[in-house]
């Protein structure tokens, strides 16, 4: 099947997942979504998006394993929310997929060009984001302690 045709979202049953045996993806990358406002808003012609609803489950990680192992010299995305959650499950991802994704939009830059739509980080939120001090994050993660913030990315479609 050809989906670069179609021009909305098209879903496929977890059940059907395994069945697929050939996936090409024709853009330059793979995204992952962590929320289903913003997949629903996702607009880029170039990337193959790919639905998660935070955590992935087995099916999903099969399938994203799928992908890599046919498309290893795509680029590999996910945008998720700007906060603790958003980077564990990024982490999470690549942990069990195997696949080296990259983060998409969840930086010091997005974060300060919407530091109006910020809401205040709350006492977990700093125990969380404090595991995450000493990994590749550490900028970011070190800008919203000191600035009280965190940024869901439904608040950026």
């Amino acid at each position: 099947m050809d989906f670069h045709v179609l021009r909305g979202d098209f879903a496929i049953s977890s059940a059907l997942l395994q069945d697929i045996e050939k996936i090409e993806v024709l853009g330059n990358a793979v995204i992952t979504i962590e929320n289903l406002t913003t997949f629903n808003s996702f607009a880029n012609s170039d990337m193959f998006a790919i639905y998660l609803g935070g955590y992935h489950n087995s099916n999903r990680r099969d399938f994203i394993k799928k992908i890599y192992s046919q498309n290893q010299n795509k680029k590999y995305y996910h945008y998720g929310d700007i906060d603790a959650g958003g980077f564990y499950i990024l982490r999470h991802l690549r942990q069990k997929t195997e696949v080296p994704f990259m983060s998409y939009n969840m930086d010091v830059d997005t974060l300060s060009k919407f530091s109006y739509m910020t809401k205040q980080l709350t006492e977990n939120d700093r125990k969380r984001l404090k595991h995450l001090l000493d990994t590749e994050f550490h900028d970011v993660v070190k800008y919203m302690l000191e600035n009280n913030c965190k940024l869901e990315q439904e608040a950026l479609d």
